[in-house]
């Protein structure tokens, strides 16, 4: 399996198909380990967030880094998917993403200044949003393909094999 990233594991990558939804979308899956819940929360533990990347025909690659720097800012947490298309980057929020306008002005700082030379405009959008430009179809299709891909997927925070019980009280203090 191709991996993207040195910080995310690659649990999927599908191949780019023969089809024409979306001008040829297709989506790999990653991992990466967060100490933070979508409220900005330290977690007792680390969590794995599992994403998607959906991609169109030409498979950029370098969407990848814009995704390493959010999560270098504490943000993957906030987001189940992103995309590049047409030189413009989505991220689609989690429902409980907080203050989207806020997520909005990091995002943008973030894709203005990447070193593969380019400045993308960026998109914070949820889910059913309408006019999602994540991928090239009409909104029930886009909707209908990224909530299969959560369903399926299982997309988000979720704990991981190495959760530690935390301590009660009274062994902390001793």
């Amino acid at each position: 399996m191709r991996k993207y990233s040195d910080f995310f594991q690659t649990l999927h990558d599908e191949n780019p198909p023969g089809h024409s939804f979306g001008r040829g979308t297709h989506h790999s899956i990653l991992r990466a380990v967060v100490f933070g819940d979508s409220e900005g929360n330290m977690l007792g533990n680390a969590r794995f967030a599992d994403f998607a990347v959906i991609w169109d025909e030409d498979h950029d690659e370098r969407v990848i880094e814009p995704i390493e720097k959010i999560y270098f800012a504490g943000l993957l947490h906030h987001f189940l998917m992103f995309g590049e298309r047409k030189g413009g980057f989505t991220a689609i929020a989690a429902d409980d993403a907080p203050r989207r306008a806020l997520l909005q002005s990091r995002l943008d700082a973030i894709t203005q200044h990447l070193a593969i030379g380019d400045s993308w405009p960026s998109q914070v959008v949820g889910l059913n949003d309408p006019g999602n430009p994540i991928i090239s179809a009409s909104d029930p299709k886009v909707s209908l393909y990224l909530s299969n891909l959560i369903m399926l997927w299982e997309l988000g925070l979720k704990p991981s094999k190495y959760e530690i019980p935390r301590m009660s009280a009274e062994i902390a203090n001793t």
